[in-house]
This record gives C-alpha cells, sequence and structure tokens, in this order.
C-alpha cells in the first residue's frame, strides 16, 4: 500500500464522520501584505514565501483541515505565458515546502503549549491546480493533449513532494477539467482528486456548464470529490450546492464561495461578506451535506474560524 493508499483511506474515514475544512484564500491575503504579482510567483523569493508560510499557520490556526499549496496558477502553459515555465519545479516545490513549514510550525508551537513534544494535530495539503489561461480547440488554439500534457508537469512535482491530495479548482470549461483530473489519474490511482468548477449566480460556467450536469462526467474521469468555488459569495452559492447536490446524492462535495462580492474602496479590492454572514450562508449550505467547506477569494482566517465553530 503506497502513502497516497493510506492517506486516501484515513480522509474518507474522516468524511464519514464528519464534515472536513479546508483553508481560504491565498491570492487576496497576499494582495491585503501588499503583493501585486501572481501569488504563485511568490515561491520564487525567500523573503516573500515567509509570507505564504505565514498565512498557511494562520489558517490552520482558525482551524483547517486541509491547507493548499500556493501554486494555484504553475501548470506549463499558465507559467510560459510569463516566460517562467522553466520555474515550475522550483515554485510547486516551494509551493509544498512553505505548507510543510506551516505544519511544523503549528506543531512545534502546539507541543509546546501542551507540554507533549509528541502530540501533533493531522493536517493535510492539498496540491492546488488552477486553470491554464489557455481555451481549449476550437474555441482556443490548444489541444486536449498539449493541455493534459501540461497539468502532468505541475502534478508530478506536487505528487513527488508528498502531497496529500489533489485539488482542481476554479475551472470554468468542463473539458479542461477533465483534462486535468486525466493528467493526475495518469500518474497516480490511489491520490484523491477534487475539482470544483466556478458557477455564476445562475449555476452556469462561462464556457456554458450547468451545476446540475457536469457530476458525471468528473466522476467518470477519476475525480473523488466534485464542487464549486469561486466567482459567487455564499449567499448565492446556496442554490448552486443544492444543485449539485440533488444531481449527484452519493458523490462527495467541496464548497468555497468567495467571501462576497469585490468591491473598490480608496482603490483597494475589499469583499464585503463578513465572517457572520458567511457563517449565517453556511448554516443554509449544510442542509445539503457537503463533505469539505472552505473560502475561495476575499475570505481569511476570520472567516475559516467562522466555519470551524460551525462544523465542531
Amino acid at each position: 500500500m503506497n502513502s497516497f493508499s493510506i492517506i486516501r483511506k484515513e480522509i474518507f474515514g474522516i468524511l464519514a464522520k464528519r464534515v472536513m475544512l479546508c483553508d481560504g484564500a491565498m491570492g487576496t491575503m497576499l494582495q491585503s501584505r501588499g503583493y501585486k504579482n501572481a501569488s504563485d510567483l511568490l515561491n520564487l523569493d525567500t523573503k516573500s514565501i515567509k509570507d505564504v508560510v505565514d498565512i498557511h499557520l494562520n489558517y490552520i490556526k482558525a482551524g483547517s483541515d486541509i491547507i493548499q499549496t500556493n501554486t494555484f496558477g504553475a501548470n506549463f502553459l499558465k507559467l510560459k505565458r510569463s516566460g517562467n515555465e522553466k520555474n515550475l519545479k522550483t515554485i510547486n516545490k516551494n509551493g509544498v515546502d512553505a505548507a510543510k513549514e506551516a505544519i511544523n510550525l503549528f506543531n512545534s508551537q502546539l507541543s509546546q503549549l501542551i507540554s507533549d513534544s509528541n502530540f501533533k494535530r493531522k493536517i493535510y495539503i492539498a496540491g492546488n491546480i488552477g486553470p491554464s489561461g489557455e481555451l481549449l480547440q476550437p474555441f482556443g488554439t490548444i489541444s486536449y493533449k498539449e493541455m493534459v500534457d501540461s497539468f502532468i508537469k505541475q502534478a508530478e512535482v506536487l505528487l513527488e513532494n508528498e502531497v496529500n491530495l489533489i485539488l482542481i479548482e476554479t475551472m470554468m470549461d468542463l473539458n479542461e477539467a477533465k483534462a486535468a483530473v486525466e493528467a493526475v489519474r495518469a500518474l497516480d490511482k490511489e491520490i484523491i482528486i477534487a475539482c470544483t468548477l466556478s458557477f455564476n449566480a445562475n449555476g452556469v460556467t462561462l464556457m456554458g456548464n450547468k451545476a446540475e450536469k457536469f457530476g458525471p462526467a468528473l466522476l467518470e474521469a477519476g475525480c473523488d470529490i466534485i464542487g464549486a468555488n469561486c466567482s459567487v459569495g455564499s449567499e448565492l452559492m446556496i442554490s448552486i450546492t443544492e444543485k449539485i447536490r440533488n444531481a449527484n446524492p452519493e458523490a462527495l462535495l467541496l464548497i468555497q464561495p468567495n467571501a462576497g462580492l469585490p468591491k473598490i474602496v480608496n482603490n483597494v479590492t475589499v469583499f464585503d461578506e463578513t465572517p457572520e454572514i458567511m457563517l449565517k450562508n453556511f448554516k443554509k449550505i449544510l442542509q445539503f451535506n457537503p463533505n469539505i467547506i472552505g473560502g475561495c477569494c476575499g475570505s481569511t482566517p476570520a472567516h475559516i474560524k467562522a466555519l470551524a465553530k460551525l462544523i465542531s
């Protein structure tokens, strides 16, 4: 039994008993600290990556069971657009290492507090994979095989550096999502794969994929957990979650809405959903039995702390 088989059994065992808590936003948290460049490129800078570690650590302290690597835009095609494809391995490896460092820091601090050097809280690392930024043929110039190969290059590094599961997120094209799932599954048959699409308020992605119809295709492709993230706040995510659950009554679901909608205040982008509002809306989302919950753009450790109390 390989390590991914062991983790698979562990996580599914937990999900059979309770809802697991993922983390919140990384990109907007980094922006709030003054960073303007693509967040995953900060993995190349030894000073900036300390902020990445600190954000991970704050989410763990807030109650996250799962933290996502800062590798959202670190696939080959996306990095190629900025001339950083040569740094793909370093960016993804450093992203995993930052998550591991945060977990080690937390457990070190925890063991000191309770005077037990052997006590550790189990935190899982999700290798984060986002969209390529390109369109598949015939809408764009990228072939399906090129898309799969791009995701394979990223997933190889994430798996080599021992993430515990893969989270493919913010996909607006079901076919691109399938390419990402296929890429990961080609590398390992046991690694848990979660994949979430990004739906508009009407429950349809920009490429026309409907919340009530996408699930079977991803599950057939080898996905273990399906769901939705980004695009909308938690209030609008209620109806989207309902559509996904009604269409997939037995599937494991992951739901991560934004903290409302972005607004410009004093030339700064802010999100209008407080932790209290997100908490209120998640009480309704939980009626549809999601298995993993968390936040996306605009969410903070305060939002995750509120969700931790909700599901405790």
